[in-house]
This record gives structure tokens, C-alpha cells and sequence, in this order.
């Protein structure tokens, strides 16, 4: 009767890390309700029919997952010959490195889950799993201390706290009201068809990626050509063609070796140096101070011929630089070199330095980004989190492969565009991208088809899906504070909608999403955290978590929320 009662909103892999964190501490004090809208737990939305078909492949490995019951390379190795051939796996050549298709993986992830309700049963965690149950909503119960979850036929009462993990969400726009424009490129199974015409593609990310594999498949053939991967177009589609626009004509980076594959902080600052310097710096985080120290400090150590080229330059300046040398190169010339470093990176075991210590940079600035000035997010938006993008995307070598071979017989181009491009809808299969071209003359083309490709966009809290939730206790949206009041009074001046003058005298900078705790809990409007809710769906908390990366995040934010739940547990 003195448990304290959960309720998961999602049963992807957020919840099953949040799962594998209660059984780890003190699992007989909570009863846990899960509320998945699908069939089954864990998959989430990349690992379902959602967000993959057979041909999209999963950019993680075995060695960089936390295990759950087994390792995902130990589960493989489980499988029949003809399990795994069904998915174009050779049982033979398993390896720790392996990265599989993204419905295997989703297979994995639902099995670890059954495995994990197995072991609740067996140390006293009380669950119940409601599937194929949509949450609708979530109300304050009569007491006022309770939450209940509203299903479409019934309501599960009585929560004492409610995690929202509900992952990835692709609100509609103009998909489905104009003909050949496509918000996003999921579920996959809306691309595969014929197209006998250029698709043009918004975006370079693995978003991309995802969409150029649904969209060759359905329209050609890859094949082995002398232990190169080729592609022909069908008979039936001679003029099929994918467009990417990509910002300055950038593609992403290739995985390669990792010699710390499991995400670590080791070497970085430590809580108490951050919470020192933001005492000494009017209570803020500064940008430089984490490149400073958990990039360029880091790097001195680890590659210090390296080092040597950026001793002397700040975040804009290594930034500028990294990108210039990137645009130095036509951007499938520059693909092929880092393709081919990549693989000498994973057959030799030896990692390239600066991208592991930036994407480290990225993990370890993520969680406390929240304290950085209005200036600094600026920064860290127009900066930092574009090279960031580029650089930890890591493409499979597989999914590398079929883009050079697209590109190699003329299907797949990239047109180098600028942030001032835009798209323009004239009517149904009618869509007119401009943009500029290299001599800064503007350009126009016209597509009869069009995806964007831009990855998960950071929602306003409009778009948040339980209305109820805070309806009685209103909330604070996310905000930075200008330490400048100049600065802010100046970007104010100019019409900024976002500068807003608090009443405090303070200018601040509004950001998309929920203002939320170092605890993953919403901030109400008095300032105080919600006692009841924690929220770790990255579409609503991205204001004050910019950046994130899959399931190092869930390890992460998992961790944080069961031991903050872990003080409230009865003893």
C-alpha cells in the first residue's frame, strides 16, 4: 500500500532504461504502469514500422549499449542462420561492431523488455502493461495529490508520479493537405513507391539517409560489382533522381572506431567545477569555458599534434575552420576520403581523436545547458550544434556505401544551399526551392516532390499532447536570461519576438519546450518543480537540452530520474 505508483507514458527505450534503473535500485518500493499505443514495448518509433523498413540500419553497435539482460551481440548469436539471413546477416561474421538493420534491433529491444518484466516479477517491482493503449490525456485527480491516465475507453487512476517518454513525434504540416510533400520520411512505407522524376530532399542528416534509403529501394537495385556496391535505376523510372539540399553542401560524418564506445565523462569536468565557475560567472555557464576545458583541454592530452592546430582559436574560429576545410572539397570527394579514413580507423582500432572528444563535448554541455546566457545559446545554436550535427551523425559504412554508388551513377546530387534558402508551394506536386548559387546568383527549381529531411524539430509547448496535465498548476516555458541587458535590450530594439523584458528588469531569450529541473521535472509558473511529472520526450525539453544522443541520453536521463525518485521511496 506504501508503494510509490509510476506511470511510463511510452514504452520505447526510454522507458526500458527508466525499467532497468528501478530494478537496480530499490524496485520493491514502486508499482509501475506502462501505456504503449502499439503492439508491443521497446521499439519505440526508429525500431518499428514507424521509423524503418527492412533497408534502414541502426547507427549503434553492440559495445556502445549499456547491456540490458543480454548484449545485443550475445542475443545474435542466439538467432538461427535463417532468423538473421532474413535480415541480410551472416551469423558467421558476427562481431562486437556490428551495426543491423533497425527492425532486428527493435526485435532485441522487445525481447530485453520481456526479459526485464521477467526480473520485476522476480524482485518485487509490480507492473502492468497496458498495450495498444493511446494516452489521450492526463488529468489531476479529485485529491489533488494524483494523477489518472485517459484512455479512450477507460482511465487508469491513482499515479503518484508520471514519466513522459514518449520519444520522437512528426506533427503534420502540408502533408496530406498538398500532394507530394512530405513532412517527414516516416513512417518509411509512404516513400516506397515509383517515382519517374527528381525528389528533392531538405536536410543531409541521418533523417536524410533514412530517405534515400526507402526511396533508392523502391526505385532500383544495388548489386556487388566486383566488391563495390553499384546501383541501377528500374526501366520502368529513367528519370528518378534524389536532390539533397544541404546547408553549405555539408554531409555527415562516417562511424569509425571509438576506444571509449560506452559514453563517458571521465576527464571532464566534474559537477563541482561547473557549479564553481557558475558561482564566480553571475550564476552562468559559459560556452567557452566547456570548450575550453571539455574539448580543447581533453584534446592536449589525448592528440596533441592535433591541439597544436587550434591552441590558439576560440569556438567561432574552430568552428569556421573545420567547416571551411569541409567546403574545401566537393562534398562526395570529401564523403569518399572520410569513408575510406573511417575504415582504416575500424580496421586498425584506432579512433580520430577530435570527432570522439567532440561528440563528448556535445554529451557532457547537453544536461547542463540550461544555465548558459541568452548570448551563449545563441552561440551555441548558430555555432557549435551545426558542426556538432555533422560530426557525431556517424552513417553506417553500409549506408556510406550505397550513397557514393548513387551518387556514382547520377541519381543522388547535393546542392549546396545557404540559411536565407527556402520553400515555396505553389499547389499540389508543385514546389519551388530557392536558393543561391555559388556565384550568389538565386536560383529556382522546381520538384513535383518533397521530403524534409531536417531531423526532430524542437516543438512550442502548444504541441504537447496532454493539455490536462498542467491545467492546475500552470507552467513555465523555457528561457534563458541575457547577462548583457544591453545585448538583450539591443536584439529586443531589433524585433526579436524571442527577447522578451521580464519583471524583474531582465531581458530573456525564449526557447522552444518546457522549463524544466536538473531532474527532468517541469518548472511551474512559481517557480517551484512539479511534484508529480517528469518529462524526458526530447521534442519538448529540447530548449533547455539542445542536444542528444539516443541512447546515451536515456541512459543518462534515466539514472537522474530514479534517483530523484529513489528519495521520495518509503523506507
Amino acid at each position: 500500500m506504501n508503494r510509490i505508483r509510476i506511470a511510463l507514458i511510452g514504452g520505447g527505450p526510454s522507458a526500458l532504461t527508466i525499467v532497468r534503473k528501478l530494478l537496480c535500485a530499490q524496485p520493491q518500493n514502486f508499482a509501475l504502469d506502462i501505456f504503449e499505443r502499439n503492439a508491443s514495448l521497446g521499439k519505440g518509433m526508429p525500431y518499428s514500422a514507424q521509423g524503418a523498413s527492412l533497408e534502414h540500419i541502426t547507427n549503434v553497435s553492440s559495445d556502445e549499449l549499456c547491456p540490458f539482460s543480454e548484449t545485443l551481440e550475445a542475443w545474435l548469436r542466439k538467432q538461427s542462420h535463417k532468423m538473421l539471413a532474413n535480415y541480410g546477416i551472416d551469423k558467421t561474421t558476427l562481431h562486437a561492431k556490428h551495426v543491423v538493420p533497425r527492425l532486428l534491433f527493435g526485435l532485441y529491444l522487445e525481447q530485453q523488455f520481456s526479459a526485464l518484466l521477467d526480473e520485476c516479477a522476480e524482485k518485487g517491482l509490480t507492473t502492468h502493461v497496458h498495450l495498444n493503449s493511446e494516452v489521450l490525456d492526463i488529468t489531476s485527480a479529485e485529491n489533488g495529490h494524483t494523477s489518472d491516465v485517459q484512455l479512450a475507453k477507460k482511465s487508469v487512476k491513482g499515479f503518484d508520479k508520471v514519466i513522459i517518454c514518449t520519444g520522437h513525434v512528426w506533427p503534420k504540416q502540408q502533408e496530406g493537405k498538398v500532394a507530394g510533400y512530405y513532412d517527414s520520411p516516416y513512417p518509411p512505407a509512404k516513400l516506397s513507391r515509383k517515382y519517374n522524376h527528381p525528389v528533392a530532399l531538405k536536410g543531409s542528416s541521418l533523417t536524410a539517409i533514412d530517405a534515400i534509403r526507402s526511396l533508392s529501394t523502391a526505385n532500383g537495385q544495388f548489386y556487388d560489382d566486383q566488391g563495390q556496391v553499384s546501383y541501377q535505376v528500374d526501366n520502368d523510372v529513367p528519370n528518378f533522381k534524389i536532390v539533397m539540399h544541404s546547408l553549405n553542401g555539408l554531409l555527415p560524418n562516417i562511424r569509425f572506431h571509438l576506444d571509449d564506445p560506452l559514453v563517458s565523462d571521465d576527464g571532464m569536468l566534474t559537477q563541482q567545477q561547473i557549479t564553481q565557475h557558475m558561482a564566480e560567472n553571475d550564476g552562468f555557464l559559459s560556452l567557452d569555458f566547456m570548450f575550453e576545458h571539455n574539448f580543447k583541454s581533453v584534446l592536449q592530452q589525448k592528440d596533441p599534434l592535433f591541439y597544436e592546430k587550434i591552441v590558439d582559436k576560440n569556438l567561432e574560429s574552430f568552428a569556421q575552420w573545420m567547416l571551411e576545410s569541409r567546403k574545401a572539397f566537393e562534398p562526395f570527394t570529401l564523403f569518399k576520403i572520410e569513408y575510406l579514413q573511417a575504415e582504416q580507423s575500424i580496421k586498425n582500432e584506432k579512433t580520430l581523436q577530435w570527432k570522439e572528444v567532440l561528440a563528448l563535448l556535445s554529451f557532457t554541455l547537453n544536461h547542463p545547458a540550461k544555465y548558459l546566457s541568452a548570448e551563449d545559446m545563441t552561440r551555441l545554436h548558430s555555432v557549435l550544434l551545426p558542426l556538432i550535427g555533422l560530426m557525431i551523425a556517424n552513417v553506417p559504412q553500409s549506408s556510406a556505401e550505397q550513397l557514393l554508388a548513387l551518387h556514382h551513377c547520377g541519381v543522388l546530387e547535393v546542392i549546396p544551399v545557404d540559411r536565407d534558402s527556402y520553400l515555396q508551394v505553389e499547389g499540389d506536386n508543385q514546389f519551388d526551392y530557392h536558393y543561391q548559387d555559388e556565384s550568389h546568383q538565386p536560383i529556382t527549381q522546381r520538384y513535383a516532390t518533397f521530403v524534409d529531411c531536417t531531423g526532430q524539430q524542437h516543438l512550442e509547448n502548444d504541441a504537447f499532447p496532454f493539455k490536462s496535465m498542467f491545467s492546475d498548476e500552470p507552467i513555465l516555458p523555457a528561457k534563458v536570461r541575457f547577462k548583457d541587458k544591453k545585448q538583450g535590450e539591443e536584439a529586443s530594439a531589433k524585433g526579436d519576438k524571442a527577447v522578451n523584458l521580464g519583471s524583474d528588469g531582465h531581458y530573456y531569450l525564449s526557447l522552444k519546450g518546457l522549463a524544466i529541473n536538473d531532474y527532468f521535472q517541469p518548472i511551474l509558473a512559481d517557480g517551484s518543480p512539479s511534484n508529480r511529472y517528469f518529462v524526458m520526450a526530447v521534442p519538448f525539453i529540447s530548449g533547455f537540452n539542445p542536444d542528444y544522443s539516443g541512447f546515451d541520453f536515456c541512459d543518462q536521463v534515466s539514472s537522474i530520474i530514479v534517483d530523484k525518485l529513489c528519495e521520495k521511496a518509503p523506507q
